[in-house]
């Protein structure tokens, strides 16, 4: 199931309520409501669709002297880079490729229960700025065709 197949969700018959669930079990619950079962779906893989969502909007409000970047807070440092790229490693990784501001290749690895990052505007390094959204959107369409 994708984060775009939730708007999709069938509606709780209308003659239900949430009391109506108390005392059965939360499977049964969970698929009364319509809500897909959450072993089968995939953390990382949902983490990337909502990420890439997020990008997108972001994207969408960019000026054409910026692009997407992401600033990291830990360790005592404050790490800002591009963001070129996402991806995921199922079922609980989270990496982001890019570069720093002297052009060093960077990637941050995370668990998706640590994952923090702060999407920041930064200053574009090349006369284009990078736009990742429409490319994780053809990632999108390759994995469910």
């Amino acid at each position: 199931m994708k984060v775009s197949d939730l708007a999709n969700l069938p509606d709780p018959p209308p003659d239900m309520t949430i009391f109506d669930s108390i005392g059965r079990p939360l499977s049964s619950q969970v698929h009364a409501l319509g809500i897909p079962d959450p072993h089968k779906l995939n953390p990382a893989e949902w983490t990337y669709e909502r990420l890439a969502e997020y990008i997108k909007d972001f994207e969408a409000a960019l000026d054409d002297d910026h692009e997407i970047g992401a600033r990291l807070v830990s360790f005592g440092q404050n790490v800002t880079f591009h963001i070129e790229n996402i991806g995921y490693y199922g079922p609980d990784i989270i990496h982001f490729d890019g570069r720093n501001e002297a052009m060093e290749k960077v990637q941050l690895i995370q668990h998706v229960s640590q994952l923090s990052v702060l999407l920041v505007a930064v200053k574009k390094q090349q006369d284009k700025p990078r736009r990742i959204g429409f490319i994780l959107d053809k990632k999108e369409a390759q994995l469910n065709p």
